[in-house]
Parts: structure tokens; C-alpha cells; sequence
């Protein structure tokens, strides 16, 4: 299964949450498979999403 990386916004900033393949290791590492983005609620979800993108090249990311 092909992971996934699924943006999100709550009211103080950018949250990634991982699915599929890729979800194990981060819960491994973290003990969850959501972790906090460096952007608070103001960042454009385009410029989020272009940035995820760009650091993780070989998962699918989108906005939730």
C-alpha cells in the first residue's frame, strides 16, 4: 500500500498524517501517526502542500 501524507489545519497550525505503507515507521518513531507542521493556521495550503511535496518525494500528499 502506497503511503500517504494527508494535510490538515486546526485553528493554531499545519498537521501530516500519514497512511499506508509508511504509517508503521512514523508510529514506530513517534507513537502516533500525526505529527505537527512548522506552519501556523495563516501558511496558504498551497504553499504547505508544494513544500511537503517537495521533502517527500515518494509519497502521495494531499489536502485533507
Amino acid at each position: 500500500m502506497m503511503t500517504t501524507i494527508t494535510l490538515y489545519r486546526n485553528t493554531t497550525g499545519w498537521l501530516a498524517q500519514w497512511t499506508g505503507d509508511g504509517a508503521r515507521q512514523i508510529r514506530e518513531l513517534f507513537g502516533t501517526d500525526t505529527l505537527p507542521l512548522p506552519y501556523t493556521s495563516q501558511a496558504r495550503p498551497l504553499t504547505v502542500l508544494a513544500e511537503v511535496q517537495e521533502r517527500n518525494p515518494e509519497v502521495r500528499v494531499e489536502l485533507a
